[in-house]
């Protein structure tokens, strides 16, 4: 199964930490989870403002309590590492295999990696194989700073806001659908 993910993380740094995760597969399956431990801390204004302004708990005052909800193939959240970790797992529990897909993960990989506590602790069906999106354009001749909406019609777009992770993810699957239709990838 073809799995997209995206995540939002604090800095482009060694210390980056992640604020929200998400993942949804070629067929629309969506997980979706905002790090509760985030809630309240202080963040770079570029991050406060075109990030955490666009999530829909860490944005909230005062702090919600931790929760899980699930709607159909739809799982939300807001929790600690550990039990978003577990989550994380036991949605990903559902296939026997993924092909995994990121765009430009060197971040969001790392960082997928270090809420598991490393590369050699992914559940399964996780590898440590991921795919770069960015790299792909390079190959098919497109210019991978194109921003990832000029890629699409208006009309396809999905709902919601760029730094979003959910909006991220469900943006790269449809770019891949496309580039896949007109390319023999």
């Amino acid at each position: 199964m073809r799995v997209f993910f995206d995540t939002e993380f604090t800095q482009l740094t060694q210390n980056a930490q992640l604020l929200s995760i998400a993942f949804v597969d070629q067929d629309g399956r969506s997980f979706y989870a905002e790090f509760a431990r985030q809630h309240g801390q202080p963040h770079e204004p570029w991050v406060k403002e075109n990030v955490v302004a666009h999530m829909r708990w860490l944005s909230l005052s005062p702090a919600p309590e931790p929760f899980w909800q699930q709607e159909q193939d739809r799982w939300f959240g807001y929790d600690s590492d550990e039990r978003v970790a577990a989550k994380l797992a036991e949605w990903l529990s559902a296939y026997e295999h993924v092909e995994l897909w990121a765009d430009c993960p060197a971040y969001d990989w790392v960082l997928v990696c270090e809420l598991f506590g490393g590369s050699l602790s992914l559940p399964q069906p996780l590898t440590y194989v991921v795919n770069d999106f960015a790299t792909l354009l390079t190959w098919q001749g497109v210019d991978p700073l194109t921003p990832r909406e000029a890629l699409l019609t208006p009309d396809t777009l999905p709902s919601g806001i760029l730094h979003n992770a959910l909006y991220d993810a469900q943006l790269l699957k449809l770019c891949f659908d496309t580039l896949l239709s007109k390319r023999a990838l």
